[in-house]
């Protein structure tokens, strides 16, 4: 019996068959190339996570003196007692942290460790967010934007609860959200954007207006898609007034909201502004580098070489606008990735929204945006001098996050009512006040040390956590002492300190007010007795 030869294929179906086997093989290849990116990607966020948790954990038992954690604590202290912002207590910041606060202290209890609890979620959030944009905008230096902010943000206003922690975190939610969006197109992500803005609007009421505008434009003209332009703006602005309108309605309904609307608006456009012009990078110099050269008592020797490395990334901090403007060209000259435009643009949105007093405090939180794209353009440069910049600055700015995580570690731990803090100098007041007046006994710390009232356990008689003249109006003062005298208030603690020191650092543009005009301190002269002093504080006892 004779076999038939097996069928050959034709040259056409051989060719099919390889293209087969080829696109299969890229297709395996593809999906396994995106599967170790996922790993990797993921793999690099934990780590970063549980790095950044470590360094953030020791600077959480410090609680820095005169800032403005106070107010934000003892006044979300008085919510968790009944008392409504606005209503019932006077305060310039926007409600929002007040409440945050609030919620945190109202599961946790009135503890030190409540607030540490939410201090870290918002710092830890804030670096994971700068983290995933960096990673985006500048692949080959990511982590060196954290390293930066971690380092300047040490000093008067963090580690401690801030509104502008607080807004910095949903407002860089906010831009997560629309680079999330970007990137692949989930449909709730522009109402979440909304919903951070209109987060970020009732913590910091600039802050929030002004990123919305910048959010705005750029889903009309910054983004890839050509289409739903409207749409997704609908969306972002509906996310962004539902915020608006809860808050509304909840002052509403407390009877508080013509006191908002005063408090917010119309007080800060009338005395904000008086006592908060400044320098523009005050106290960068003052507070930081003479301190640094003038650790031997002196500005001479090692010291000046170790303050001048120090003070670099406060220097790029101060420059950051300048850099960009210079920038303008080379970013005009090249396509602009949506994700790197959308960062410019909410960067100027927060940096102005920090500006109105101009410090190096407030420039410093006005930063974090604007500084991953500052990186982003020196690390795309390829010039030798941007090499050479992007490596000095990482050595400057991991030096300085060490010398600031030394005087965490080494800040000395004291007792109070509300659990035991990390303080960098001695707080012999503290024992002074736990050893003579009673917890709940109201006592008025004068002109501002609003941090005193969480601490000690104690209550303010009056609506207004600092009491300030030029700052505070004629009527705010006289309303202060109606209360002191209605409710006899037996203890005042006045920082003898705040007129020689604070004018000079804080308000350097305002004149200390002359003794004929002045209305508080002829009332507790009058009225009260010097019993005690101590590190500039005059402890003070009713007359009988």
């Amino acid at each position: 019996m004779k076999l038939s030869p097996p069928p050959v294929a034709s040259p056409a179906i051989q060719i099919s068959s390889q293209v087969r086997v080829t696109v299969d093989a890229r297709s395996v290849i593809r999906a396994s190339n995106s599967s170790t990116a996922l790993r990797q990607g993921t793999l690099s966020y934990v780590v970063f996570t549980v790095l950044t948790a470590l360094y953030l954990l020791p600077f959480m038992r410090i609680m820095l003196p005169h800032s403005n954690e106070g107010t934000l604590i003892y006044g979300a202290e008085r919510i968790v007692q009944g008392d409504v912002f606005a209503r019932d207590f006077f305060e310039v910041m926007g409600p929002g942290s007040f409440y945050i606060m609030a919620l945190f202290l109202k599961v946790f209890g009135i503890t030190f460790l409540a607030t540490r609890i939410w201090l870290f979620c918002s710092s830890l959030g804030i670096a994971l967010c700068v983290y995933f944009l960096s990673r985006r905008v500048c692949a080959r230096n990511a982590v060196l934007p954290c390293i930066v902010l971690a380092g300047t943000w040490f000093g008067m206003q963090w580690p401690s609860v801030s509104h502008h922690v607080d807004s910095n975190l949903f407002a860089l939610l906010s831009v997560v959200c629309l680079v999330i969006w970007e990137e692949r197109r989930y449909p709730l992500m522009h109402y979440a954007a909304g919903l951070c803005a209109g987060v970020t609007a009732w913590i910091h009421q600039p802050k929030g207006v002004l990123l919305m505008v910048a959010l705005l434009f750029w889903c009309f003209y910054g983004t890839s898609s050509r289409t739903g332009r409207v749409a997704n703006s609908r969306r972002l602005l509906l996310g962004f007034l539902a915020v608006g309108f809860i808050v509304c309605v909840y002052f509403f309904s407390q009877g508080a909201l013509g006191s908002l609307f005063y408090a917010n608006v119309i007080w800060p456009a009338q005395n904000y502004g008086a006592v908060n012009k400044v320098p523009y990078a005050l106290g960068i110099f003052s507070e930081y580098w003479h301190h640094w050269a003038a650790l031997q008592g002196r500005v001479t020797g090692w010291p000046i070489a170790l303050a001048t490395v120090l003070i670099l990334p406060f220097l790029l901090v101060a420059l950051i606008p300048a850099v960009l403007l210079l920038s303008v060209r080379e970013l005009r000259s090249r396509p602009v990735k949506p994700s790197t435009l959308l960062c410019v643009l909410a960067g100027w949105a927060v940096w102005l929204s920090e500006i109105h007093r101009m410090d190096i405090y407030h420039l410093a939180f006005g930063c974090p945006l604007l500084l991953v794209v500052c990186v982003g353009l020196l690390g795309e440069h390829g010039a030798r001098f941007s090499r050479w910049a992007l490596q000095v600055l990482t050595i400057s700015a991991a030096c300085l996050m060490t010398v600031s995580l030394l005087q965490a570690v080494t800040a000395q731990t004291v007792s109070t009512r509300v659990g035991p803090i990390g303080v960098l100098r001695p707080e012999p007041l503290l024992q002074y006040v736990d050893a003579h007046v009673q917890p709940d006994e109201e006592i008025l710390f004068y002109p501002y040390c609003p941090e005193y009232y969480f601490l000690t356990a104690t209550k303010n008689p009056t609506r207004y956590s600092i009491l300030v003249y030029n700052y505070n109006t004629a009527t705010e003062f006289q309303e202060a002492v109606h209360r002191l005298e209605q409710r006899r208030v037996k203890w005042v603690i006045w920082d003898g300190s705040f007129d020689d020191h604070t004018f000079k650092t804080v308000f350097p543009g305002m004149s200390p007010m002359p003794a004929k005009a002045q209305i508080i301190e002829p009332y507790l002269q009058s009225r009260y007795k010097q019993v005690a002093s101590m590190e500039g504080f005059r402890i003070l006892l009713r007359n009988e």
